[in-house]
């Protein structure tokens, strides 16, 4: 099995200061090539965004949110393929990226790779 999943439905109370009422994370990574990949994003992904997430009242959070998940992922790119290098030998294990992040009432979707979202929404039917 090289895939790995996370699901935060409450990250409120993980950073002080949130300029929000709601967060939450959920994530989903296929492995290639084998696990190690897909569990090193599993594990720290939502710690980077945890830790570069906007916080006090900011201005323009939806800017500043979009940067900061695209931050997150060149940040946890980054790291592993240090970790990966650094193994005798090297890791070649790759994964793609799937995550859904809740600020309030907003969704934000971010994907790396053939992974993708697809919502959809329960319609009320008028007779």
């Amino acid at each position: 099995m090289q895939d790995a999943h996370v699901l935060l439905p409450d990250l409120t109370s993980s950073i002080t200061n949130l300029p929000s009422s709601r967060l939450a994370y959920f994530a989903v990574f296929d492995g290639h090539g084998g696990a190690r990949a897909s569990q090193f994003a599993a594990e720290n992904l939502h710690q980077t965004l945890l830790s570069k997430f906007p916080k006090g009242d900011v201005e323009n959070l939806e800017k500043l949110v979009r940067k900061c998940l695209l931050d997150t992922f060149r940040q946890t790119d980054e790291d592993f393929l240090k970790k990966a290098s650094s193994q005798k030998p090297a890791w070649k294990d790759g994964s793609t990226a799937t995550c859904m992040l809740v600020v309030d009432d907003v969704l934000y979707v971010a994907n790396l790779g053939d992974s993708r979202v697809s919502l959809k929404t329960k319609t009320e039917l008028k007779c």
